[in-house]
């Protein structure tokens, strides 16, 4: 039953009841409006999401953040300026520590030493070679932190050598000096200690994805849990882009130009690291020598893999695990990154090009160009639609209020008037009394003579 203003009578409800009902529905619309205008300030605000880029150099190479969320998000004093300088700290403070390419970082000192006592070291150099003789053991030496002689050996360490051939002698002096089992680490006091005074340290397979985690947790502690964050091709993403998306990393096709993908995946709150052999090497004698060298050989590695791509939740874990599969191979390497909760992406090289080894929760490649968004509704609509629903809502509410009170009900009898408490019979308030009520004619003829004094909706609508 609608009530609304007839065209033939106008609608004039009396009674106590009428003015609060008004004021109150007058009170509610002006709220609901208020709501309204406040949601749709805060809806612009968050569809209109921005973000700001920072990039510079560290540990020899680049590195590159995006990071979603206005500037004005920031703490307090803080700007994308003071943030950058706050990274570009810590990344110099993880060079000093884990370098091998300047003589005063931690590392080098340690190496430099012919102690076989504990050496002193800051809590991130413990943490890292924990790590590093963690996936030592379960790669059985696959990646072996003590491999950087047979790095230098074969010129591809920080000290400048003539690339040529190595003889079997210089190899096996090499690998008599290595070994991950002689390297001991503890944690409280930080420090490091190796059984043989000749063993060193290289970190290089596992610092750049540790930097990238500190960057990011950084950046966490900072209020911008939503990010992506680069270093050298090692890649962490958390949260999501300014649009909602997940992040999209590429895997680089080997042997080709800078930016020509094999692969494009999206990443979430996930880390990705790339080893291979197409970035690295020389060549002699027709044959072609990677920077990565197995530590049980003391040679680089001769199989077919060019690439290997880990995706997992720690960057540092990335990082060696990709070395490390790198010198085992697929048939290896892949029960190993699952072994680590972690996906893996081979690419082996094949007399017509590369075919694909993967683990099966690898992630779906995107394609090169991402998908377009369903075409959306504007939050302001949405909200104004969301608003108006409400309004009506309360305006059919405050009718039915009208209604009830006004205790005359058409049709059957019943409701209110048969509520405990209630001031009238069924048969005062009904239009079409039952049977058993007393002078039921009389009431039907009254109520034909004349139209009661609150009319409802017209019998003709």
């Amino acid at each position: 039953m609608l009530l609304r203003q007839s065209q033939k009578r106008r609608w004039r409800p009396t009674g106590k009841a009428t003015e609060p009902v008004t004021s109150r529905l007058r009170s509610l619309c002006l709220a609901l409006l208020c709501a309204t205008l406040l949601l749709s300030k805060l809806s612009t605000t968050a569809g209109a999401a921005e973000q700001f880029a920072l990039d510079g150099h560290t540990m020899g190479t680049t590195y590159h953040i995006v990071v979603t969320g206005s500037t004005e998000a920031l703490p307090t004093g803080r700007t994308p300026q003071t943030v950058q300088r706050e990274i570009e700290a810590a990344l110099q403070q993880i060079d000093q520590q884990m370098s091998t390419w300047r003589d005063d970082s931690e590392l080098a000192r340690f190496n430099a030493s012919r102690s076989s006592d504990w050496f002193a070291v800051s809590r991130p150099v413990a943490v890292v070679v924990a790590e590093a003789l963690r996936i030592a053991e379960l790669s059985d030496g696959a990646f072996d932190p003590t491999v950087g002689p047979l790095v230098r050996l074969w010129s591809f360490g920080s000290t400048p050598r003539e690339r040529k051939l190595p003889d079997q002698q210089e190899i096996e002096a090499a690998l008599s000096h290595l070994g991950w089992r002689k390297v001991d680490v503890r944690h409280d006091p930080p420090a490091l200690r190796k059984s043989d005074p000749l063993i060193e340290l290289d970190l290089s397979a596992i610092a750049k994805g540790y930097g990238v985690d500190v960057v990011s947790d950084r950046l966490v502690e900072l209020g911008l849990p939503h990010h992506l964050v680069e270093i050298g091709g090692e890649v962490r993403a958390r949260g999501r882009k300014s649009d909602g998306s997940a992040w999209r990393a590429g895997i680089q096709r080997p042997d080709s130009d800078l930016g020509v993908l094999t692969a494009a995946i999206e990443l979430t709150n996930r880390s990705l690291a790339t080893s291979g052999d197409y970035r690295n090497y020389f060549e002699a004698a027709g044959q072609r020598y990677s920077h990565t060298i197995d530590p049980q050989t003391g040679r680089p590695i001769e199989h077919n893999v060019a690439s290997v791509s880990i995706v997992a939740d720690s960057c540092m874990v990335a990082d060696a695990l990709a070395t490390a599969i790198n010198v085992l191979g697929p048939d290896r390497g892949l029960p190993l990154a699952a072994e680590l909760h972690a996906e893996s992406l081979l690419l082996l090289r094949t007399a017509d090009g590369f075919q694909e080894r993967r683990s099966q929760n690898f992630p779906a490649e995107i394609g090169a160009s991402p998908p377009q968004p369903e075409p959306e509704s504007s939050p302001l609509l949405r909200t104004m639609l969301a608003a108006g629903v409400l309004i009506g809502l309360a305006i059919a509410g405050m009718a039915v209020g009208v209604i009830f009170s006004n205790r005359r009900i058409q049709g059957s009898c019943g409701g209110l008037a048969n509520m405990p408490g209630a001031e009238h019979s069924p048969c005062e308030l009904c239009t079409k009394p039952a049977e058993e009520c007393p002078n039921k004619a009389a009431q039907v003829a009254a109520s034909s003579a004349s139209p009661p004094s609150e009319p409802l909706a017209d019998p003709e609508d």
